[in-house]
Parts: structure tokens; sequence; C-alpha cells
């Protein structure tokens, strides 16, 4: 329980501090503080390539995608999903000059799911990703250099069952 505290503390340090970064994660961190139903975890690339190096198969091709990335930050809520979710949704409608809607996932009742991308020109330069299951939130933030192949790709490792996805080489 103190770990969570620190965690949900440092987070909201760091949205304080990345302000003029402004990603989504920090944007919505900013209004729900303090919150500790909230967790934020943020992995720099050079943790993501460590911890997909590590991994048996050292899969180059997301090594090569990894690279490309700023930085990845997971929020998550294990209860209130459903209305965090929802602020969330409306975050994103209220800057919807900086995101667009990528896909919504509506085939299923009992979860709630949206991608949404920020584009610079053409190309991707965030990914927000948002869950909603039951009591459970999640949001998984990418900065970087990105493209509809690398969001295809990630769509397809985070859609796998967990015992799946471990075992891929």
């Amino acid at each position: 329980m103190r770990m969570r505290g620190v965690m949900v503390a440092l987070c909201i340090f760091l949205g304080v501090t990345l302000v003029q970064a402004q990603d989504f994660v920090s944007r919505f961190l900013e209004m729900h503080q303090p919150d500790s139903n909230l967790t934020c975890i943020t992995i720099s690339p050079k943790m993501m390539k460590k911890i997909v190096s590590s991994d048996a198969g050292k899969n180059e091709e997301l090594l090569d995608m990894i690279a490309e990335l700023r930085s990845m930050q997971l929020l998550k809520a294990q209860v209130g999903g459903e209305s965090y979710y929802t602020a969330a949704v409306e975050l994103l409608d209220k800057n919807n000059k900086r995101f667009e809607t990528f896909a919504v996932d509506t085939h299923n009742d009992s979860a709630n799911s949206r991608v949404a991308v920020c584009k610079k020109h053409e190309d991707i330069i965030e990914l927000v990703m948002l869950t909603n299951v039951g009591e459970q939130f999640t949001v998984v933030n990418f900065t970087g250099n990105m493209d509809e192949e690398f969001i295809s790709r990630l769509t397809e490792i985070f859609a796998k069952p967990i015992d799946e996805a471990s075992s891929d080489n």
C-alpha cells in the first residue's frame, strides 16, 4: 500500500514537471490529482529494450519498433473503471483537434476499448489505448515515432492471452 502511494506521488510529480510534454496520461493525471486509485508507471525505451532483449527469443522486430519510442506510460485503476473510462473518452473528445479516434471496440458488451492517435503531419507521435473491463481501467500511452504497422503489431500482442503472448518468439 505504501509503495502504491509512492508511485502515485511520483506520477503526480512527473505529471506536473512534464506539463510541457502534455501527453495524454499527464493531462489525465492532472485532472484527477490527488487520486490514490490511479497507479502510473513510466517505462523508458532503454528499459523496454532490456525487457524485450532478456526474453529468450530476442524479437528483433519488436526491438526495432521500440527504438522509435520515447516513452510508454501505463495508468491503471482497479476500482471505478467505468467512470475513469468515461472521463478519459471525454478528455479525448475535448482534445479532438489533437487526438483522432483510430479504433473503437463495440463487439464486446462486458468491456470498452478505444485507440486514439495524435499525428504531426502524417506521422503518429502519440498512441493512446483505453480499456475498461468491469471495475478495471487501463491506459497505455506511447510517445515517439509510430506508424499503422506498429499499431497493428501492438494490437496483436495485446490481443493475445498472456500465456500465448509470453511464449511468442
